[in-house]
């Protein structure tokens, strides 16, 4: 799958694109001491740093991580001055001046358990939010399917450990690990060592 980043995007920026069924199906939380709420998305079509992005007042941002766990205001550095009010934000988030789409996605399930698949495509110009699209909104698998596929796999596995306990088969297992053991032995036994490699280099001037 590759390296990705995430991106959490408020609730009512995918208003006016899903149904009023499908918008319940997505679960908002809260992140970074409750200063950031939003349904949590991955894409590809940033940095692939796994960093974080959010959409905020209709511009684009990623999170420093200067304050990644978003600790109360009093483990921060400040001084009997700073404002109670102080601004968590502040040095936090950077805005991103990106221009193109970013595609983003992520599976949620319904109160009967069925996993259901969503994709959005937000469209930025130099980092203002231009253009919302929804690309799928779909069931990828019914509760009754995944419990069929996890009754099969359960089925397999079953007869594949019945296997792997026979008598034989364990045997040849434990001498396969102990013929691997004894090749790696011999292996190293007819590798060139470190001090005749530098042997070697000092009368031949490699070094020189």
């Amino acid at each position: 799958m590759g390296m990705f980043d995430d991106i959490i995007v408020p609730k009512p920026y995918l208003r006016g694109l899903l149904s009023k069924k499908e918008e319940k199906l997505l679960k908002a939380s809260k992140r970074y001491g409750g200063s950031v709420t939003g349904c949590e998305f991955q894409t590809k079509d940033l940095e692939n740093a796994l960093s974080t992005y959010k959409v905020y007042k209709q511009k684009l941002y990623m999170n420093d991580k200067t304050l990644w766990n978003c600790e109360p205001a009093d483990t921060e550095q400040k001084s009997e001055s700073t404002s109670k009010k102080y601004p968590y934000e502040k040095g936090r988030w950077q805005e991103v001046d990106h221009t193109g789409a970013v595609v983003f996605y992520n599976g949620f399930k319904d109160e009967k358990q069925n996993e259901w698949w969503f994709e959005f495509s937000f469209t930025f110009n130099k980092g203002k939010l231009d253009k919302k699209e929804l690309i799928s909104c779909k069931v990828e698998t019914t509760k009754a399917k995944r419990d069929s596929l996890d009754e099969m796999w359960k089925i397999e596995n079953e007869i594949y450990n019945h296997h792997k306990r026979k008598l034989k088969v364990r045997f040849f297992e434990w001498a396969s690990l102990r013929l691997r053991s004894l090749q790696a032995w011999v292996s190293a036994r007819h590798q060139i060592p470190k001090s005749v490699t530098e042997k070697a280099y000092k009368a031949s001037g490699r070094n020189e």
